[in-house]
């Protein structure tokens, strides 16, 4: 090898290694915006930092971000409409119960009249007088009329309602459970796209350094065409999977947000 060959190659390797670098330098992250000039393709910025999810960091633990699962479910419980909705006919079902109890109480009535002047009953048989005279004044009392059934059936009545009290709290606690374990499962579903995308943006940064090389190589006449549409072809793919993960977790994130039911900013962890 002569000398102005090793030098030219030492000088192609410098050039090379120098690119590689930069690129190093200026890999997109999240909060970071780049700058490329000549041919080189400007890539896209692979972050959930944007305007639907601006309050998230993708680079940090999002179980750190946000709140404790035990307070995500507490707000859950306070503002679920079916909860709401099933501690509703609790309260119908109690309120039932104890009108139960008292509404054998609709057929005692009780009453009070007054009367002045003369008043008489016309009689006919045996009364020496054609009409007997009445005291006037007042009168009052009660009066009872109970069916039968009812004296009976009514311890019947409440036990059928005290069932039913029982079986709606049940059913209150089901939709309570059944809340809990779908929010567990957005919850780790969300804490698993994330450290998904982490690791396909570090894929996508690894195949946009691989795509640039290549590009460099190829101008230098190292590789072939074939070379730089392959390279080519892992960086795309490498940006597809980034995407997909990304829309993942933002459908676990919102999906999320629809059960707790209060906005994204109220289950931000205050540090």
């Amino acid at each position: 090898m002569s000398f102005r060959t090793y030098i030219d190659s030492t000088a192609n390797r410098c050039y090379i290694l120098f690119i590689v670098c930069c690129l190093c330098i200026n890999v997109p992250g999240v909060g970071q915006s780049e700058q490329h000039t000549g041919s080189i393709k400007k890539p896209a910025t692979y972050s959930v930092t944007t305007p639907d999810t601006i309050l998230l960091d993708v680079s940090k633990s999002l179980a750190e971000q946000l709140l404790p699962f035990d307070s995500l479910y507490q707000i859950a419980v306070l503002h679920s409409p079916v909860v709401h909705f099933e501690e509703a006919m609790v309260d119908g079902k109690l309120a039932g119960l104890q009108l139960s109890k008292v509404v054998i109480l609709q057929g005692v009535s009780p009453f009070f009249t007054y009367a002045a002047g003369n008043q008489a009953y016309l009689n006919s048989g045996s009364v020496s007088g054609d009409f007997v005279q009445l005291a006037n004044g007042r009168r009052m009392g009660i009066n009872v009329q109970i069916p039968i059934s009812e004296m009976l059936g009514r311890r019947y009545k409440i036990n059928q309602m005290k069932a039913e009290l029982k079986a709606a709290s049940a059913r209150r606690d089901i939709s309570k459970l059944e809340l809990k374990r779908d929010l567990n499962r957005t919850y780790q579903g969300l804490l698993t796209a994330h450290r998904l995308l982490s690791i396909r943006i570090k894929d996508a940064q690894a195949a946009m350094i691989a795509f640039r090389v290549a590009e460099v190589e190829m101008q230098q006449g190292k590789i072939t065409t074939a070379g730089l549409a392959s390279s080519s072809n892992f960086y795309t793919i490498a940006q597809h999977n980034v995407e997909k993960e990304r829309g993942d977790l933002l459908s676990f994130l919102y999906d999320m947000v629809a059960l707790v039911g209060v906005d994204l900013n109220e289950l931000i962890a205050k540090h």
